[in-house]
C-alpha cells in the first residue's frame, strides 16, 4: 500500500478542522441547513478552476450507479445531521459519529471487497475510540452517556444513522473515484451536491440569504480549506482502503480540538491526552502494520 495516503488524509483531516473552526467563528448564528450551504457552496469557485484543468474520462455505468446510490444518501445524512442540531445535545450525539470507520470495515467489505488485517483493524478501533472521548466535550457527561443515549434519545439514533451514512457514501465514493478520476470526482461531486442543495435552498428565509451574501469572503476562507479537504480525500481515497482513510481522517476532531483550546479558549487540552494518544497509536497501527 502506498504511504503517499497518510499525508492526503492527514491534510484532509486538517482542512476539516479548519472549515469546521472558520464555520463555528463566523456562521454559527445562522441556521443549520445555511450552514450547511455555506460547506457546500463556496468551495464550488476554487473546484471549478481546477475542473478547467481536467478532461472528462470515461464513464462507465457502475460510476454513474454509485453516484446515483450516494446523492440521496449525501442530503439525507445532512438533513438527518440538522434534526439532530435541533433536538439533541451535541455533547451526546457528536461522539457517535466516531463509529463511521468502524461501519466502513463493513461496507467496505460489502462494496469494495476491502479486507482489513489484525493491525488495521485494531488501529481503526484506537482512533474511533479517541474520537469519541473526543467528542464528549466538557466533562460534565460520563463515557457511556452517548452510548445510553441511544435507549432515550431519537438525536442520538439519528446521529448513529449519519454515522451509518456516512461509511455507504464513503464507500460510495471510492467505488466511484475507481471508476473514474480522484480529480474529477472531487470536482464533480461537490458540484452536484451544492447544487442540489442550492436547488431545494428555502429562499424564504431572505435575512439569512443577506447575511450570507454580505459574508462572501469569509465563506471563500471556508471554500478554500474544504477544497483542500476535498482533494486529499479523493486522491488518498484512490491509494488506501476506504476504512483506513476516513479512520485517519477522524484527527480531525483532535485537530479541531486544538484550535478550540488555543484560540477559542473552549476546553482544558489536558484531559485529552489519552485520547490524542489513542489516536496517534491507531494511526500509526494502521499506516505502517495495516497494509
Amino acid at each position: 500500500m502506498n504511504l503517499l495516503w497518510l499525508p492526503l488524509a492527514l491534510g484532509a483531516a486538517l482542512s476539516v478542522a479548519l472549515a469546521d473552526l472558520a464555520l463555528k467563528r463566523f456562521f454559527a448564528d445562522l441556521s443549520p441547513f445555511t450552514m450547511s450551504l455555506v460547506r457546500w457552496l463556496f468551495p464550488l469557485p476554487f473546484l471549478a478552476l481546477v475542473g478547467l484543468t481536467l478532461a472528462w474520462p470515461a464513464l462507465d455505468s457502475t460510476f454513474w450507479l454509485a453516484v446515483a446510490a450516494a446523492l440521496p444518501l449525501e442530503l439525507l445524512a445532512a438533513f438527518l445531521y440538522m434534526q439532530v442540531l435541533r433536538i439533541c445535545d451535541l455533547s451526546l450525539c457528536i461522539p457517535l459519529l466516531a463509529f463511521t470507520p468502524v461501519f466502513l470495515v463493513l461496507t467496505g467489505w460489502l462494496l469494495l471487497g476491502e479486507a482489513l488485517n489484525l493491525a488495521g483493524v485494531t488501529g481503526l478501533a484506537l482512533v474511533a475510540g479517541g474520537s469519541y472521548f473526543l467528542g464528549l466535550g466538557r466533562a460534565r457527561f460520563a463515557w457511556w452517556e452517548p452510548l445510553t443515549a441511544l435507549a432515550r434519545e431519537p438525536g442520538a439514533r439519528l446521529m448513529l444513522a449519519v454515522a451509518a451514512i456516512y461509511s455507504l457514501t464513503s464507500a460510495l465514493g471510492k467505488l466511484a473515484i475507481l471508476h473514474s478520476a480522484p480529480a474529477f470526482f472531487g470536482v464533480f461531486y461537490p458540484a452536484l451536491v451544492g447544487g442540489s442543495m442550492l436547488g431545494i435552498y428555502p429562499f424564504s428565509q431572505a435575512r439569512e440569504s443577506r447575511i450570507l451574501a454580505s459574508r462572501w469572503i469569509l465563506g471563500l476562507l471556508v471554500g478554500v480549506a474544504v477544497t483542500g479537504e476535498v482533494m486529499c480525500h479523493v486522491f488518498g481515497m484512490s491509494l488506501a482502503p476506504a476504512a483506513y482513510l476516513i479512520g485517519v481522517k477522524r484527527l480531525s476532531i483532535l485537530f479541531s480540538v486544538i484550535f478550540g483550546g488555543l484560540l477559542l479558549q473552549e476546553r482544558p487540552l489536558l484531559p485529552r491526552l489519552v485520547a490524542a494518544v489513542l489516536m496517534v497509536t491507531g494511526v500509526a497501527l494502521i499506516a505502517f502494520w495495516g497494509s
